[in-house]
């Protein structure tokens, strides 16, 4: 098959990508989705493949997907619902069946891949028997609502999950005859945002982008599909922190293509932790040890590890620069986070600063502050950088006393002094926003300077204050953001709107902003309302106000900067 775009649709055939891991290319069961509901997880999963490629493109993977997202849902201990290419009469069948079904539930994932498209304010999926033409007072006769669908199948008070592997692209999906565009009516349009109360909408691309079928050519799955399935397989991720590595994972596989990454895309509002595999419990051993072990203790910040030590992969350097979220799922991935755990009660001082990280948040492991501490503890007894900047940052962030803040100090300073790039970039924000005593821009500058050498992305946004240093790390910004890393393109974002330049990178706050990052949601906000480096548009604007405040994460000057639009 060629390579093509399917316009409105699931997305297209393309080649030249790397190749799906192995485990994204095993086949589905096949019985999956076919048992009674048990249990107060469960999920419907919608896939729409074999349209007739005359009034509707076929997509050869959506069913594919389902199937495949169905093995990987029901390990994981939610119960699945399949329906496939469904008509309208078959939809509202389905549905009610579900829904009868699902009534004991806490939580419902439901996971739809086929066409859509917004309309009226409600967003629409395509039956198999669907015109791709109607008139207004057809529209709810021939497709189906996925507001309706929500309020129909999820019982009351239970957390939503949405998946959604459509395209999003500006071209019509459904032309509705009777309406006035020349008028200034509004006609059909990508997928938008859903209301869904409390629980999270996960799109497999951004606003106005395609999504693949299918990455390579002859993969049986779509690459957001493939990237759900890889990381469900890391227990312990909660949800944010799960959309984030998937994100990653997709942007990853489709990099370098003629039409661009594709971008998942998350938004959502909840209050309680959600895991879609639970972090587990593993029991404390009588005590840790603090004494360095042979060839895991202080040597290995010396790059002196064992070669049978199982994190022996895991510099310093990348601990010094990468984010923890997508650092862990790389190791959880590839290690239990039983194995984890008993390294650092063995003494192994990095696998007791990732076991307080996890402990910490709530990353792959229960979340349980007392014993986060006593890792950090016996990491940073070792002199280990990475356990001494993350303790520092843990008496930090709980309610501080006198003593901790000094603490924190002389960890934050013995991990800079050792060279952790990390650390530096924490002690600098510190001193200049005067934590530790009255604020030292100099000393300041000068850890920032030090971190950036090392590749440290923050530190180097940092160094785009300061007017002697500034255009040498917008440089290096920018060949972070065109490595693939949308991190890069935040910062860029950042620094141009501090500098009130942002017309020149605003294209880097949509990457950013598409990828999750709070501050970059709110400077495209603000851009679409001033009209800054694009053409105003008030809709555009209130669509990214609202996905930035849905982010704890979100600065209070950035929250009052988007203060009143869309409000």
């Amino acid at each position: 098959m060629g390579k093509m775009w399917r316009i409105g649709a699931l997305g297209a055939a393309f080649i030249g990508l790397v190749p799906l891991a192995p485990a994204a290319m095993a086949q589905p069961s096949g019985s999956c989705g076919a048992a009674p509901l048990q249990g107060d997880r469960v999920a419907l999963l919608i896939g729409n493949s074999a349209y007739n490629d005359w009034e509707w493109p076929s997509l050869k993977n959506a069913v594919n997907d389902i199937d495949y997202v169905c093995d990987a849902f029901a390990k994981a201990g939610i119960a699945p619902r399949i329906v496939r290419n469904a008509d309208k009469a078959v939809l509202d069948a389905a549905l009610a069946k579900f829904a009868a079904e699902a009534k004991g539930a806490k939580s419902v994932v439901l996971y739809y891949a086929g066409h859509g498209f917004e309309y009226g304010g409600r967003n629409w999926l395509v039956p198999m028997d669907a015109p791709p033409a109607t008139r207004r007072a057809d529209v709810e006769k021939r497709y189906l609502s996925i507001e309706a669908l929500v309020k129909h199948v999820v019982p009351q008070g239970a957390f939503t999950l949405l998946f959604v592997d459509a395209c999003r692209t500006a071209e019509p999906v459904v032309r509705v005859e009777d309406v006035n565009i020349t008028g200034g009516e509004a006609g059909s349009a990508p997928l938008g945002l859903l209301d869904i109360g409390q629980g999270a909408v996960f799109y497999s691309t951004a606003k106005g982008r395609p999504a693949l079928d299918f990455a390579p050519v002859g993969s049986p799955v779509s690459p957001f599909a493939a990237a759900v399935v890889k990381e469900l397989a890391i227990p312990g991720l909660e949800i944010s922190d799960y959309f984030k590595v998937v994100s990653r994972e997709v942007y990853k596989r489709t990099f370098g293509m003629e039409h661009g990454p594709q971008q998942p895309f998350h938004y959502g509002s909840w209050f309680d932790d959600y895991y879609l595999v639970a972090p587990p419990e593993i029991a404390r051993t009588p005590s840790v040890v603090q004494a360095p072990v042979a060839a895991s203790g202080v040597a290995a910040t010396r790059g002196a590890r064992s070669a049978i030590d199982p994190l022996a992969d895991i510099s310093l350097d990348r601990l010094a620069i990468e984010d923890e979220p997508i650092l862990i799922a790389d190791v959880l991935s590839r290690h239990r986070a039983s194995e984890i755990v008993a390294l650092a009660d063995g003494g192994h001082p990095l696998a007791q600063q990732l076991a307080g990280y996890m402990l910490s948040l709530g990353v792959g492991l229960k979340r349980d502050l007392p014993r986060a501490r006593a890792y950090l503890e016996a990491s940073a007894a070792q002199g280990f950088p990475a356990g001494q900047q993350e303790l520092a940052y843990l008496l930090l962030e709980n309610d501080p006393a006198p003593a901790d803040v000094k603490r924190a100090y002389d960890l934050y300073v013995a991990a800079s002094d050792a060279g952790f790039s990390k650390a530096k970039t924490h002690l600098a924000y510190r001193l200049a926003a005067g934590t530790f005593g009255p604020a030292d821009f100099v000393r300041s500058q000068a850890l920032y300077a030090e971190a950036a050498e090392k590749g440290h992305p923050a530190a180097i946004f940092a160094l785009t204050y300061f007017a002697d240093t500034r255009a040498a790390n917008l440089v290096r910004l920018r060949t972070i953001a065109d490595a693939g890393n949308p991190e890069g393109s935040h910062w860029l974002c950042e620094a141009h709107f501090a500098d009130k330049t942002l017309a020149s990178a605003i294209e880097d706050c949509g990457v950013a902003a598409r990828a999750g990052f709070a501050g970059s949601r709110a400077i495209l906000a603000y851009a679409y309302a001033k009209g800054v480096g694009v053409a105003a548009d008030a809709r555009e604007a209130a669509h990214w106000a609202k996905l930035a405040r849905d982010l704890p994460e979100l600065r209070k000057d950035q929250r009052d900067l988007i203060a009143g639009i869309g409000a």
